[in-house]
């Protein structure tokens, strides 16, 4: 080496490239360890939801923290070791928005039971204090001596861009809801700009192409770190996927203007958390309903946030072309910016009431009261049976008049739009911290559990396709349980009722269509208000078609009337409670329930092919003074095991749970159990569960549209078994409305099952078959032998 040639290293003798690489791992380790970190803890927590699992308190916060950590990590270890002072505030914001993050994070201790704008405020809250705190610690940003950037006009310009297409796949939450996401959304957009003034506001180097793209790589990692750690389990998902696309349209912004970076970042947060509710972000959910419409909208959000800082750039670098330096000041450049800003402004407007979800769309509150009825004292005449269910009926709805009236009162006064329910002593009430302070101070209340309302979507989806437009033979499932001998001694079901509650019934399909009641008082739909019977979903109608349907139901004589309480894939408390209610006392579109209800016009028997679990609202005695109440008023309520086999003590779920229904799980054409049905002992109840298995794989039936499709489930057994239920109870009319003998009969004469594989649960095969298979020819002999057991 000549003696004047230049060191490639500095005098300190480490080379110059280290430094710049040791920075840049330490982005791309801090941008991929969240973004890969951050959907698998969702992940994990769904599937612990889903498979019956309490989430830990702990484990948001905790996990949260710790990944901000552990993302934050090398660079923090850059900040100490690199000297060159650009590279070293790169190192010191992205370490610095790192520590906000696991900070913000914190606010998930907060227990989601105090409400979800409780902690939304809460996490507003420590973003405003942390952005106030690196804001004076940062100090004052000068000007860049490169390329000046979009004042706060163009800057909310872009935001609303971004902002757009969650009008038309979101829906506000309620009022309060919306004012949380706005200090959110402001909070998170300060805290933004406080950490970029951390760093080197314009990184030195090239010309304005190459340095707005290198500022936009370097903002993309702190905008990634807070992202992560911000918003609801769920929410940080979208934003996940929106925020860090606007890392362009931040760069182009002037980072002197204090406003410039808020204004740009708070819109696009305000999509995600305002007009998606984090709850709904769910895999219950999957296909489909709101995952599919909210990852639609942040795809489009992160799309036309990089269109928006592109088109940005571009304007800016052939500005600066023109002039040494450019700046935002004129009459003509704002009156130019606000219009742009104002046409954006109008086109959000016109997305939302043209095609979107307009109005506000809070979670409720469904609140039991401690007086409940005692509706074993209530006068049990079976040979009388309308006079029995008014008795019922007007008992039940007198002690929740008398009782909800001072609580009705309070919550009437501050806006809180209670409505009453009488089968459960019951009250729905929006959900804000001010009715949550009435509902603690009330000694009257017994419990507090949610009702969430899944917000409304551009398009719920339709029914599928069916399997096959025609029928042709009697389905296998029907020889299995013998309906076709039932049927040739003369039971057809004729003159029973049998009431579907599920996703809805297509009354026009041929198997249908004959049986349904009709009238002013055989369909309520608490979801869409339809005034006749539909079936979005198919599952409704494949059920119904079990049960009464022509050629594939066990009791195709039977009548039915049906109530739509899951017409998309969650329910909750209220919407069940609303079709139970129904079917005790039906009354015409519009009406009262508790003024215009008609017992006489009740179903006989239920069948439930759902089940309510915590994530929907439901407590494990939530809905049990319901099925008390219509056990004593002689109506059979059927409900599923459901599906999550193999594992014991898997019958958890509200209305199967409860002694006083009717259990049914599943087993396949050879009547081993099937894998999916669930199995009992009830956790906490000396009742062995399911009570009879019936077929449930593969079952034929009817599907919306004409045709027919099969299903698989416990949901398909259960029509089954209340199809039997019509069969006895014409055989033998002395049975009806004796819910306990019956139950007794259809036990006595049910046909073998066999475990397979499967072991037997506490011990007791009885816990995952119970008595056996249904058998439908048998149970109408002996119900005609006038053998039904009786109760000991």
């Amino acid at each position: 080496m000549q003696p004047n040639a230049p060191s490639p290293r500095p005098a300190g003798g480490v080379p110059r490239w280290v430094a710049p690489t040791l920075v840049t791992l330490a982005g791309l380790w801090a941008v991929g360890v969240t973004a890969v970190a951050q959907p698998i803890t969702w992940v994990t927590s769904e599937v612990l939801v889903i498979s019956g699992y309490p989430v830990p308190r702990a484990y948001w916060p905790g996990l949260t923290v710790l990944i901000a950590l552990v993302s934050g990590a090398p660079s923090a270890l850059a900040w100490f070791l690199v000297k060159r002072p650009v590279l070293r505030a790169v190192a010191r914001s992205w370490s610095l928005a790192a520590a906000c993050g696991a900070l913000v994070g914190l606010a998930r201790l907060v227990p989601w039971s105090v409400g979800d704008t409780v902690v939304g405020v809460v996490q507003a809250a420590l973003a405003f204090a942390l952005a106030l705190a690196v804001r004076r610690w940062a100090g004052a940003a000068p000007s860049s001596p490169r390329i000046a950037g979009v004042g706060p006009i163009v800057a909310l310009a872009c935001g609303l861009v971004v902002l757009l297409p969650w009008w038309w796949v979101g829906a506000l939450g309620g009022p309060l809801d919306v004012v949380a996401a706005v200090l959110s959304a402001f909070a998170l957009g300060a805290l933004v700009s406080g950490v970029r003034r951390t760093g080197p506001l314009r990184v030195p180097v090239g010309g304005p192409v190459a340095g707005l793209v290198l500022d936009a790589l370097v903002l993309a990692v702190p905008l990634t770190l807070l992202a992560g750690a911000f918003g609801a389990p769920g929410s940080q998902l979208l934003l996940l996927a929106v925020l860090p696309a606007t890392c362009l349209a931040l760069a182009c912004t002037d980072p002197a203007r204090r406003w410039s970076g808020v204004l740009l970042v708070a819109p696009a947060v305000f999509g995600p958390v305002a007009l998606v509710d984090a709850e709904e972000v769910t895999l219950l959910l999957v296909p489909g309903d709101v995952p599919q419409w909210a990852a639609i909208g942040a795809a489009t959000s992160a799309w036309l946030a990089l269109m928006a800082g592109g088109i940005t750039a571009l304007v800016l670098v052939l500005r600066a072309r023109r002039a040494a330096e450019v700046k935002e000041t004129g009459a003509r450049g704002r009156v130019l910016a606000g219009a742009l800003a104002a046409v954006v402004v109008i086109a959000s407007a016109v997305v939302w009431v043209g095609t979107g979800q307009t109005g506000f769309h809070g979670d409720r509150l469904f609140v039991v009261l401690k007086n409940q009825t005692n509706t074993r004292a209530i006068p049990n005449s079976t040979s009388n049976l309308t006079e029995r269910r008014e008795a019922m009926y007007r008992v039940l709805v007198g002690n929740a008049k008398r009782t909800q009236a001072p609580l009705l009162d309070a919550l009437r006064q501050v806006g809180a739009h209670p409505k009453s329910y009488y089968l459960v002593n019951a009250i729905e009430v929006d959900d804000t911290p001010l009715v949550r302070g009435i509902l603690a101070a009330a000694e009257e209340v017994a419990s507090i559990r949610p009702n969430p309302e899944l917000r409304p979507i551009p398009e719920v989806d339709a029914a599928g396709a069916a399997d096959s437009p025609t029928l042709t033979g009697t389905p296998a499932n029907l020889d299995a349980i013998k309906a076709p001998q039932a049927w040739r001694e003369g039971a057809d079901g004729r003159g029973i009722i049998v009431g579907f509650s599920d996703s809805g019934v297509d009354a026009g399909h041929e198997a249908l269509r004959s049986t349904y009641r009709g009238g002013a008082d055989s369909w309520y739909d608490p979801w869409n208000h339809t005034t006749s019977p539909t079936d979005p979903n198919g599952h409704g109608t494949h059920t119904a078609g079990s049960a009464v349907g022509k050629n594939v139901g066990v009791a195709p004589a039977a009548t039915w009337i049906g109530c739509a309480n899951l017409a998309r894939p969650l329910g909750n408390p209220g919407y069940y409670l609303d079709c139970l209610q129904f079917m005790l006392a039906p009354f015409r579109a519009g009406g009262d329930p508790l003024t215009d209800g008609d017992p006489s016009r009740a179903a006989d028997v239920l069948s439930n092919s759902w089940g309510c679990p915590d994530i929907e609202g439901c407590g494990a005695d939530t809905l049990e003074p319901a099925v008390d109440a219509l056990r004593d008023a002689g109506i059979f309520v059927v409900a599923a095991a459901g599906n999550e086999g193999a594992k014991c003590r898997s019958i958890t779920d509200p209305i199967g749970r409860y002694d006083s229904v009717f259990t049914v799980g599943a087993v396949d054409d050879k009547k081993v159990i099937a894998r999916f049905s669930s199995r009992g002992p009830v956790p906490g109840d000396a009742e062995s569960k399911p009570d009879l298995v019936a077929p449930g794989v593969d079952v034929l039936s009817a599907w919306p549209g004409g045709g027919y499709s099969r299903l698989s489930g416990t949901s398909m057994a259960t029509p089954q078994v209340a199809g039997v239920v019509a069969l006895v109870w014409q055989a033998a009319p002395s049975l009806r409305g004796d819910v306990v003998r019956t139950a007794a009969l259809l036990r006595a004469s049910a046909q073998d099952a066999t475990l397979g594989e499967a072991p037997a649960c506490g011990g007791n095969a009885r816990n995952v078959i119970g008595a056996g298979t249904i058998d439908a020819a048998a149970a109408v002999t002996l119900a005609r032998q006038g053998e039904a057991p009786r109760p000991r």
